[in-house]
């Protein structure tokens, strides 16, 4: 599966609000759900480092780069 896919996937499956973006709760649901519970101490600094434009959510492009960096 190409990456591209996955995060297609993982937007689908985690963004409940279909709004486009993952929430901080939507993000962090979907670390727990890759990395499991110890994962979900550092969601916030993950969230933090890659939300680029600062407007509180994960967008898709930025999500491809948590993937690329964190090979999730």
């Amino acid at each position: 599966m190409k990456r591209e896919q996955l995060v297609d996937l993982l937007m689908k499956e985690f963004d409940r609000k279909g709004d486009g973006v993952l929430s901080r709760g939507e993000f962090k649901d979907l670390v727990k759900y890759l990395i499991g519970e110890h994962g979900v101490g550092i969601s916030s600094r993950i969230f933090e480092r890659f939300d680029d434009n600062h407007d509180n959510a994960i967008s898709r492009d930025e999500l491809l780069e948590v993937i690329d960096e964190y090979w999730l």
